[in-house]
């Protein structure tokens, strides 16, 4: 049996080495390298890494896994077993009994008793993790940890072989992120973020909203997360019955999960966003002759930095409401809020147009989700740009 498992090992660290050193893209290299654990051990296999902010770990590669264990959210790097922070190899014999181990209640569900972690280090430094999910309650033998050592190594090389400097250079988040969008909005919208150079993950969890009994029975997936903000968005470009419904289920995903936060986007808001770049319906609209700086780029900078301190500032240990009135609002809350160093949270309101007259009033086309009461409000309003 150990000369078995030891042949199943070399046959995949062979496959794994020749994967790496070809050209196939980074993405392949990695999926040969979970494959070939996953096949090895008889277990699940995965590869979590660091996103820019060092604070979450990604599920970017992985085989034998089901899609709801992969969509069960973002691990908390600080939390999540330690071979991050370690540098060194963890193994969790019994997951339902061990604290270091995050949404406990999913691996159940997906069957996992034990896992071992192991760390991808990257010039000195772990920038994720290669992590087997097995489904039998137990240690893992040196063996083990040193085949899945192994092929940790090959897949930090697969980071840096036969790719262009300017490549390298990008965070193995990045680097590995290989998706297909459902719809070409989404894909147009992950090319402005990285246009603003705002590390996105494409779908990461999906929210139980019902259930019947202990059966989940409706879930709510966001388009994106952008991880620098903490904050998942929504796109939206349907008609407004779908719109309504989206509405609903935000709500009730807020009720239940109160600390997340979560935004809808707008039609409205993502033409504004598209011709900000040249493209998309409101793009003719824009001006294509400058007669006068009003004020320069860095001087507006500068000056978006000053508001994200003073508000730093003066909700110092509060958690403050962001409202924005959609005009321009969207443009400008990515720069002013990676700025900010305090909590907040998001929504948006719409009003209608002021027509003149003695009986025109201003009237809410699109109203708050959130409940504000007692809640301290920033509102942004008539921001054209930065």
């Amino acid at each position: 049996m150990a000369q078995s498992k030891e042949k199943a090992y070399y046959r995949a660290v062979r496959r794994a080495a020749a994967a790496v050193a070809s050209t196939v893209s980074l993405k392949e290299k990695l999926a040969v390298i979970v494959r070939g654990i996953s096949r090895a051990i008889n277990a699940g296999a995965s590869i979590v890494l660091l996103d820019a902010e060092k604070r979450k770990l990604v599920h970017s590669a992985s085989w034998g896994l089901p899609q709801y264990y992969l969509r069960k959210g973002l691990l908390d790097a600080s939390r999540s077993l330690s071979e991050v922070v370690t540098g060194q190899p963890v193994v969790i014999t019994d997951v339902a009994s061990d604290d270091r181990v995050q949404y406990r209640d999913m691996a159940a569900r997906a069957g996992i008793t034990s896992i071992l972690g192991v760390p991808v280090v990257l010039d000195s430094s772990a920038a994720g993790s290669l992590r087997v999910y097995a489904r039998e309650i137990g240690e893992f033998s040196s063996q083990d940890v040193a085949f899945v050592t192994t092929m940790a190594s090959l897949a930090a090389i697969a980071f840096g072989y036969g790719q262009l400097p300017q490549d390298q250079e990008e965070a193995p988040l990045r680097q590995a992120r290989s998706v297909t969008f459902a719809h070409p909005s989404e894909q147009e919208f992950a090319r402005i973020l990285d246009f603003y150079d705002m590390e996105w993950v494409y779908e990461p969890r999906s929210f139980p909203l019902r259930w019947d009994g202990e059966r989940v029975t409706e879930m709510f997936t966001p388009d994106f997360y952008l991880p620098a903000l903490d904050l998942y968005v929504e796109l939206t470009t349907l008609k407004q019955s779908l719109v309504t419904e989206k509405n609903r289920k935000l709500r009730r995903l807020r009720e239940l999960y109160p600390d997340i936060k979560i935004t809808l986007l707008y039609k409205n808001d993502y033409d504004r966003l598209l011709a900000k770049y040249g493209i998309g319906p409101l793009a003719q609209t824009r001006a294509h002759g400058i007669n006068r700086v009003l004020y320069s780029a860095t001087e507006i900078a500068g000056r978006v930095r000053a508001l994200a301190e003073q508000v730093s500032r003066d909700y110092a240990g509060r958690r403050p409401v962001m409202v924005g009135l959609q005009r321009g609002f969207l443009c400008f809350m990515a720069d002013l809020i990676r700025q900010i160093t305090v909590p907040l949270d998001l929504d948006f309101m719409a009003i209608s147009y002021y027509t003149g007259g003695d009986n025109a009033v201003v009237k809410i086309t699109k109203d708050m989700d959130l409940n504000i009461a007692g809640r301290h409000v920033i509102v942004v309003e008539d921001i054209v740009d930065t």
